[in-house]
């Protein structure tokens, strides 16, 4: 079924993103937020930081059912419903988990009832905000037109980058105020990014083109692979940071400001990519996906070198390659299924990733040691060289 003249009107016309990528951006400041002020909450709750490593991998493996199921329905009720009930959901989630921590730690609440709250409130996080990405990039595509696509994803890219970026600076800041400022924080920005979304004009889904299908074949299987092999490289990556550079600096305090500096050029370098490569479409999404597996394979390699200048300069062109790769597979996929189950498989996807790197972390630890994690995710890195290379050649 192809679009209607009406349709293809309405989107060649593009429209500012920037409110959607402001959305976007809060999911990473509540991802990376979450993390900094991660020692507070096990000293205010009294649980173990297993304990709280488990609630939050509980809460980010809920994408993986809930992702798809979002972008059905974006295509079904249109992208603003969904933007706003994984608004809602990020804001009641904080806002339950901020009660039970000031109730854990007044003695108002007990271990087993705080627990449970906590729960509840990574099930409410992972089950509505999943919907958050894919439903942004697909209506961020439906303004942009369909000459803009790639434009579209970094426009919701960069907005995500921005979130991880002042997600920590951000959290220190209020933590100056109060140790639970930065959870209240999290549960406030959103009501703000809600207020804005609801005055949008709701864009009503476009049907499918002529060109891709409205089920997922098994054809797509090698663009989603590409996802799950890139995240479970960056994850693998950011991991091993810290365990490889122990031996050459030693102190874990020093230890701890290089790898703060790492991340911090990781996601400089995330945004130079995305505004000087992705956003101006220099490429073709297949030279796009060939380049970002070249980069991310020489980023790693210098990486496993001794010299610390080298090992920054690695992880800047690993992150570099990274940026570019993911609108490279998501186009190739949209070109095959419609827009939004295509983001919401992909962020399954990515998931999944995250999840193959949380199983080999310990296996490659007792096995060969921690300080192997970033050469296996160089052998990540060169899977997705493989298969980036047979899709070359087989299109």
């Amino acid at each position: 079924m192809s679009a209607s003249p009406e349709v293809l009107k309405r989107g060649s016309t593009p429209k500012a993103s920037w409110s959607l990528a402001l959305c976007a951006g809060l999911l990473g400041i509540g991802q990376n937020g979450l993390l900094v002020v991660l020692p507070q909450l096990v000293e205010m709750t009294g649980l173990s930081l297993s304990v709280w490593a488990g609630l939050l991998m509980f809460g980010s493996m809920l994408f993986l059912p809930a992702s798809p199921w979002w972008g059905r329905q974006s295509e079904i009720r249109g992208c603003k419903s969904v933007v706003l009930a994984a608004l809602s959901g990020y804001l009641v989630s904080f806002a339950v988990m901020a009660l039970v921590v000031w109730g854990m730690t007044t003695g108002l609440v007990s271990a087993f009832w705080g627990v449970t709250g906590l729960i509840v409130s990574r099930a409410l996080y992972g089950l509505t905000v999943s919907g958050m990405v894919p439903a942004a990039q697909t209506w961020a595509i439906q303004r942009s037109g369909p000459e803009n696509r790639m434009a579209a994803l970094a426009t919701i890219s960069s907005g995500l980058s921005c979130g991880r970026l002042l997600g920590p600076p951000l959290a220190v800041a209020t933590l100056n105020f109060h140790p639970q400022a930065p959870l209240w924080l999290m549960a406030v920005a959103p009501f703000l990014a809600f207020l804005l979304i609801m005055r949008q004009p709701n864009d009503p889904p476009l049907p499918p083109a002529a060109h891709q299908s409205t089920r997922l074949q098994i054809t797509m299987l090698p663009y989603l692979l590409l996802a799950l092999l890139l995240a479970a490289c960056i994850s693998l990556m950011q991991l091993g940071l810290a365990p490889h550079l122990k031996p050459f600096i030693g102190e874990a305090a020093r230890v701890s400001h290089h790898v703060a500096l790492l991340l911090s050029l990781a996601a400089a370098s995330t945004l130079l990519a995305q505004f000087l490569v992705v956003r101006p479409q220099r490429f073709k999404a297949m030279t796009l996906l060939w380049l970002a597996a070249l980069l991310m394979v020489a980023g790693l390699s210098m990486m496993l070198m001794a010299q610390l200048a080298v090992f920054y300069c690695g992880i800047a062109v690993t992150s570099f390659g990274a940026a570019i790769a993911t609108p490279g597979y998501q186009l190739l996929l949209n070109a095959r299924l419609s827009t939004g189950k295509g983001a919401g498989v992909i962020a399954t996807s990515h998931t999944l990733g995250y999840g193959l790197s949380a199983l080999l972390v310990p296996l490659v630890s007792r096995i060969y040691g921690e300080y192997y994690l970033i050469n296996t995710a160089l052998l990540m890195a060169m899977a997705f060289l493989l298969l980036s290379g047979w899709l070359w050649r087989k299109g």
